[in-house]
């Protein structure tokens, strides 16, 4: 049984160690550090020396606001993955496996071509959620092409290529679009690696799904209304999310122009915030509402990190920095999802989202005036 605990440091030391034992690509590795050091950074800000689960959980949560582990980015399931591998060597003194998914078999004829494809996009550093999604695709074009009788993809031709274009058809717009692409990809690898003689990649069909018309992204008064009072303001994480959400909701800033927000950006004197939009380089003056300034009063007061900086918003655990737009979302989303709020598919749910309330809130003439 395992059960010398190990301090932080040592502990990614021997993680490092083990990892390059099981044959973890240096390129694989350096995924974790960043992770890594910013554990390291939030336990030294605790005070505590070994990790345990719970710990790991609570990192996970503050600091990339990661509370429920469905359907998560590629991005936020390393910061999980790189989470999980310590702990579990912490408790157990092994690097445990994920779970294996079921390894994708194509047609004889083309197994070997294929599976040469897919490892080749894995040594390129491509996620293994993606290959996944290729290895169906990829899959279902295999069994079309031996119900067309080919025995060898060097017959590959444009009859086929339309042909199997022609097949999916009836699925979503989603699928659709990432099956193009994905055989764009497939076409290119034969075509370099002299498997065939042309690059069938540019006869594959353009579908226009990044043109088409999008979900209307407005929220429901209600809807921001059970957002706002959803909010815990009575932790320093609560007080800064509250006061970034009322900018979006209230002002319609845009997330980079939260982010970039300075104190010279607040007139008090005159109630209004000045600035210079981030997007169209347009100086604008808004209204420094009542609730808003209330709001940023007591993020100030007892909550921003005491630190020498001239932007208002910043991250709560070392290392302090100015927020990020990509943060702001997640906040964003994650308060929507503890309040309820159902999130139509393909509808924005960041602060961008909460701009088009801003109309239904206050006169444009009251909002923006533009020098």
């Amino acid at each position: 049984m395992h059960n010398q605990y190990l301090e932080i440091n040592e502990l990614i030391t021997k993680v490092k160690e083990e990892l390059k034992k099981v044959q973890y690509t240096d390129q694989r590795l350096k995924k974790f550090i960043p992770t890594w050091n910013k554990l390291k950074s939030y336990m030294e800000k605790k005070k505590i020396a070994i990790l345990d689960s719970k710990t790991g959980l609570d990192f996970l949560e503050e600091v990339y606001e990661i509370t429920i582990f469905k359907k998560l980015t590629s991005s936020k399931m390393v910061h999980v993955r790189a989470v999980n591998i310590l702990t579990d060597y912490q408790l157990h003194g092994i690097i445990l496996a994920k779970a294996k998914r079921k390894i994708h078999t194509y047609r004889p004829q083309f197994q070997e071509i294929f599976q040469g494809y897919i490892d080749f996009k894995r040594n390129e550093g491509i996620s293994e959620n993606t290959l996944w999604s290729y290895a169906i695709y990829l899959d279902r074009f295999s069994d079309y092409l031996n119900s067309q009788n080919v025995c060898d993809i060097r017959y590959l031709d444009n009859r086929l290529v339309l042909g199997f274009s022609n097949t999916f058809l009836n699925y979503s717009p989603a699928v659709i679009h990432c099956t193009l692409c994905a055989l764009r990809t497939f076409f290119h690898y034969l075509y370099h690696q002299k498997i065939v003689s042309k690059d069938f990649a540019y006869i594959v069909p353009r579908d226009g799904y990044r043109s088409r018309v999008k979900v209307p992204s407005a929220y429901s008064k209600e809807d921001v209304k059970k957002l706002l009072s959803s909010i815990d303001r009575g932790n320093p994480k609560g007080k800064r999310d509250y006061a970034v959400i009322l900018l979006a909701a209230r002002l319609g800033l845009r997330a980079q122009d939260i982010c970039d927000l300075s104190f010279g950006n607040l007139r008090w004197e005159t109630n209004t915030i000045e600035l210079v939009q981030s997007k169209t380089g347009e100086s604008v003056i808004l209204p420094l509402l009542e609730e808003v300034g209330i709001a940023i009063i007591d993020y100030l007061k007892y909550a921003r990190p005491d630190v020498r900086t001239n932007i208002i918003f910043l991250c709560l655990v070392p290392p302090i920095r100015k927020l990020e737009a990509p943060t702001l979302h997640s906040i964003v989303t994650l308060h929507m999802r503890r309040a309820g709020i159902k999130i139509q598919v393909g509808k924005k749910h960041g602060p961008h989202a909460l701009r088009h309330y801003v109309e239904c809130y206050i006169m444009v003439s009251e909002a923006v005036i533009v020098r």
